[in-house]
C-alpha cells in the first residue's frame, strides 16, 4: 500500500512538467531572438541632427544624400526624375533629369552644408542647404530648375517670380507642377513613365 501511494504521488510531477515544457520551451526561445523587446524588429531611428555636411550625391532636383542621410530641400519643388517638359520649341524634354543634371554640375563636389528642420512623411530630413556660401534652394529657384513650394513657404517665391520673368529653365516652354505630375497630370502628348515616382 505504502509503494502505491508514493506513486500516485510521483505521477502528477512527470504530467506537469510534460504539460508545462512546450510553454517554457516557447518563451526561452522568445527570449532568445529578442521579441519581448520593444522595437526590436526595427532599425533603431535616426535623431534629427542639427546639420549634415559633407560630398553630396544629387538623388534628384530637390533631394540630395550625404553619408547615406536622404535630406529633402525645404521650400522648393523640382521636376520628377521621369517627369517631362516642354521646352522653348515645344519640344519635350527631360526636365526631371535636367533639373538633377544641373545640380550636381553647380555643386561640382564641393561640400555641402544643410542646417536641419526636421523630418519629412518619407523619414527624409528636411533642410536648407548651401554651397561655397550660396543658397542651393534660391539657386535652383533662380535658374527655374525648380518652383517655390508654396504649400510649405514662400521663403523662394522672389527667385521664382525672377525665373519667370527671364524665361529659364522649365519657365521657358511649359511644365505641370511637380506636385500635380505627383497626382498623375500630365502634359497633352507626355507620354507615361514606367517608373514610379514618390
Amino acid at each position: 500500500m505504502r509503494t502505491l501511494s508514493l506513486r500516485l504521488r510521483r505521477k502528477p510531477f512527470p504530467a506537469l512538467a510534460l504539460g508545462l515544457a512546450p510553454a517554457l520551451l516557447g518563451v526561452a526561445v522568445m527570449l532568445a531572438i529578442g521579441v519581448d523587446k520593444p522595437g526590436n524588429a526595427e532599425t533603431p531611428r535616426k535623431t534629427t541632427p542639427a546639420s549634415v555636411a559633407g560630398t553630396a550625391s544629387v538623388v534628384d532636383g530637390d533631394t540630395l544624400d550625404i553619408h547615406g542621410d536622404r535630406i529633402r530641400l525645404v521650400g522648393v519643388d523640382a521636376p520628377e526624375h521621369n517627369q517631362k517638359c516642354l521646352d522653348a520649341s515645344a519640344k519635350f524634354t527631360r526636365c526631371g533629369a535636367e533639373s538633377a543634371n544641373a545640380l550636381d554640375q553647380w555643386i561640382n563636389r564641393n561640400p555641402v552644408s544643410c542646417a536641419i528642420e526636421g523630418k519629412d512623411r518619407y523619414g527624409r530630413f528636411l533642410g536648407k542647404c548651401s554651397v561655397r556660401g550660396a543658397d542651393m534652394q534660391d539657386w535652383l529657384v533662380r535658374n527655374g530648375h525648380a518652383i517655390a513650394y508654396r504649400q510649405f513657404s514662400t521663403a523662394y517665391v522672389p527667385a521664382e517670380l525672377a525665373a519667370q520673368r527671364m524665361k529659364v529653365g522649365i519657365w521657358s516652354g511649359e511644365f505641370v507642377p511637380p506636385a500635380q505630375w505627383r497626382k498623375g497630370e500630365r502634359l497633352p502628348g507626355e507620354k507615361e513613365s514606367k517608373l514610379a515616382s514618390r
